[in-house]
Formats: structure tokens, sequence, C-alpha cells
């Protein structure tokens, strides 16, 4: 087997791994089954000091009625956009050649993008900016960022690179998560 074909295959198992855990695209189904309505609110962390933990936190009940408005209006844009993401996955899943997985790789990325923009354009709590910008709006841009490094390294067949890129943005995924499911989240703060 020549070294460009191994690299290939390789690559190709990865890009299955790659799919099972990227940065919350595949969410859905244990944060419904976890919620909690007897749990506090999970406190707020100072705004000087943002939660960026990557420790599981458990949905919470959101008992503010502002937050509650705004999580809510959040998770729906989750929901809408969740299940196209996960047809663009499925079909670089499907993909044979690592050109047109990174094409279509490309797709989520683009979902991702307008979603981040669509959640942006929802008011935020009074006092809760500087919250979210810092533990939820930029490490999903961040993200973003580091899918289409993915993208690229998937058009380069670079399967070190692709490891590297792939433990970053789990380690990511788990930090947002924890802080989107602490805030009350729940389509939103699913892996």
């Amino acid at each position: 087997m020549s070294g460009r074909l191994a690299s290939v295959l390789g690559l190709l198992g990865l890009l299955a791994l790659l799919l099972a855990g990227c940065g919350g695209d595949t969410r859905r189904g244990e944060a419904e089954q976890t919620e909690t309505t007897t749990a506090p609110t999970v406190a707020e962390p100072p705004e000087s000091q943002p939660a960026t933990s990557g420790a599981p936190v458990q949905v919470t009940k959101v008992t503010d009625p502002v937050r509650r408005a705004y999580v809510t209006r959040v998770d729906a844009i989750c929901r809408r956009v969740d299940p196209e993401r996960a047809k663009e996955q499925e079909a670089v899943a499907n993909t044979t050649r690592p050109s047109e997985a990174a094409n279509d790789y490309d797709g989520s990325i683009r979902l991702g993008w307008q979603e981040l923009r669509d959640i942006e354009a929802i008011a935020e709590p009074p006092g809760d900016k500087a919250l979210l910008t810092a533990n939820v709006f930029e490490p999903i841009q961040n993200q973003l960022a580091l899918k289409e490094r993915i993208r690229d390294a998937l058009a380069a067949t670079d399967v070190p690179l692709l490891r590297t890129l792939r433990a970053e943005l789990d380690n990511s995924t788990r930090a947002l998560t924890g802080f989107a499911r602490g805030y009350g989240f729940r389509a939103c703060g699913e892996e």
C-alpha cells in the first residue's frame, strides 16, 4: 500500500471520528433527559472571570424570566439549524474523496456562521453581554475558525494536523457546552 493511499485511508477514518463530535454539531439527546426541575439556577461567574471550565454541568432550570425568554429564542435557532448541519455532516461522512469532504464540510461551517449571526442578533439579558461574549460568542468564532482549518487540512489530507485540530475543537466544545448548560441553554448546550 502506498504512503499516499494509507494517508487517504487514514484521513477517511479520521473523518468519521471528526464528525462524531465536531463542536456541538451532533447535539441532541441527553440534555433533555438530564434537566432537573428542583436544582437552583447556577450562579453566574463574575464578568471579570468568565466560566471556561470544561467540567460537565447539569442543565438547570432558568428562573429569571428575561434570561428564560433569551434562552428560549436562542435554543429555537439551534433547533432550526442543527438538523441542517447534521445533513451537511452526513454528506461529509459519506464522501470518499478528501476534496469532496472539504467542500461538504464547508457547508457546515457556513451554517455555523449563519447560526452565530442569528444568535448575536438577539438582545442579551441586561448585564450578560460581556459574559456571553467571553463564554459563547468568542468561543464559537474560534471553533468556526478551527473548522475552517480542519476543512483545509481535509483538502490537503494532512492527518496529523487533523488530529491536532480535532483535539483543540473537542476541548473548546467541552468548555462551551459546560457554560451553555450552566447558563440554562438546552438545545444550544448539547454536544
